[in-house]
């Protein structure tokens, strides 16, 4: 990768040409660009088309706009100086998107591929058609019951347990980044912020830390904060907060500060407000937000425990693996087979069936054609090869046997014989 001049910096940025134009074919001609569908410190979100499955996908790039610019398509480092850490998100880019297409889940959207492209990284990603969290808020006519509330939160806590266990922070958990599907089941997008093993890479990344006011934790706010899994729970409670009481909860710098002075929480808790909503669901929300990180909820499970929502929790089913299958296989059939070669025959197959007086008349008196055929079969002169090939108008030397072919006949014969005796 090479830097970019001072020059080129600026004609790039007075052009506004960070999003990649519609038409832009990645990967040669794999996939093509349509239009870009979100912005944000870490990369640029498209609509794009895959051309080989014939469908419509979304692909992030990998785009830090601190440490690069585009020109042209390709994507420059604004300073050698940045090239080093400008390498190294590119690289944990490529590792996040390897880990979250391991996680196979219905609440998580799904990762199919990732590629280096422009000098830098892409995923691919599901398309999922619906409305996020923040337009549902926002629309009056969208409001949603707390049955289904709670059923949103059950599902995003179990998809959050998962992303936690593989040891990935989601780091951008917030209303426009869930969306609820045509069948109103929620879906965890927008990984691009997300980092494995976060607190180890802050200098590294520090510089492009994505926070949004109002559902980012305190800790995301400066380098070296320790992140975990309750920065993300601190997010998720955030915008739950949001969505029962339609209104977004207050910067927790802010809270922090007041914290610090002694001052009330500007933050008022959601519990004894709503009474339409269960009192454990909005307490549970309230110790999810806490500002100090060891007075949270610890564990997505911790919470889900809160809210009694174990008994509708999705139940993963057991998945044997192929060697087990195998095995299991090769058991049940030398089972099988010594229970075959072992076992007395039936009474019904060792005493015969004494026939009745119709079955012996079946047996005596065999169909018309029969005869014919056993007569026909057996009367008939051999046909040769060479009369074969003769009627075909083939002449060939052949050399025959006569009865060559009346001995099968003759076989033939005993064999419906014998058939039509047994019945």
């Amino acid at each position: 990768m090479t830097a970019a001049t001072g020059a080129e910096i600026e004609q790039d940025i007075n052009q506004g040409s960070e999003a990649l134009p519609h038409g832009t074919a990645l990967l040669e001609d794999q996939f093509t660009i349509d239009r870009p569908l979100g912005n944000g410190g870490f990369g640029i979100t498209y609509l794009a088309r895959d051309n080989y499955l014939d469908r419509n996908v979304v692909i992030k790039e990998c785009y830090p706009e601190v440490f690069c610019l585009r020109q042209s398509r390709k994507v420059l480092v604004r300073s050698t100086q940045h090239h080093e850490k400008y390498r190294t998100i590119v690289e944990m880019f490529m590792r996040e998107a390897r880990s979250i297409a391991k996680m196979r889940h219905p609440n998580i959207v799904g990762v199919h591929r990732i590629f280096e492209d422009n000098e830098t990284a892409y995923m691919v990603l599901d398309l999922i058609q619906g409305r996020d969290l923040l337009g549902i808020i926002n629309d009056e006519r969208e409001k949603l019951a707390p049955d289904q509330v709670k059923e949103i939160l059950i599902k995003l806590l179990d998809a959050v347990d998962l992303v936690h266990k593989r040891d990935l922070l989601h780091r951008d958990i917030s209303p426009d980044n869930i969306l609820l599907d045509k069948w109103g089941s929620p879906v965890l997008i927008d990984f691009g912020a997300a980092r494995e093993e976060a607190s180890r890479e802050t200098r590294a990344i520090s510089s492009v830390l994505v926070v949004k006011d109002g559902y980012s934790p305190q800790e995301f706010y400066f380098a070296g904060g320790k992140q975990g899994p309750s920065s993300d729970l601190y997010a998720l409670g955030a915008t739950f907060y949001h969505l029962i009481s339609g209104v977004a909860p207050p910067n927790s710098q802010t809270r922090m500060a007041e914290f610090a002075a002694n001052n009330p929480d500007p933050c008022e808790p959601l519990a004894g407000r709503f009474p339409e909503y269960d009192n454990d669901i909005l307490e549970s929300i309230d110790k999810a937000m806490q500002v100090l990180p060891k007075a949270r909820l610890q564990s997505a499970q911790e919470w889900m425990s809160l809210i009694k929502a174990e008994e509708r929790r999705m139940k993963p089913v057991r998945v044997i693996k192929n060697d087990d299958l195998g095995k299991t296989l090769t058991r049940l059939v030398s089972e099988t087979n010594e229970y075959v070669m072992n076992s007395e025959p039936r009474e019904s197959l060792k005493t015969p069936v004494r026939p009745t007086e119709k079955s012996e008349d079946k047996v005596q008196s065999a169909p018309a054609w029969v005869e014919e055929f056993n007569r026909e079969t057996t009367d008939a002169p051999p046909r040769t090869k060479r009369a074969a090939l003769q009627h075909e108008g083939v002449t060939e030397k052949v050399t025959t046997r006569p009865g060559m072919l009346a001995e099968p006949a003759k076989k033939r014969k005993r064999g419906l014989l014998k058939f039509f005796s047994r019945r």
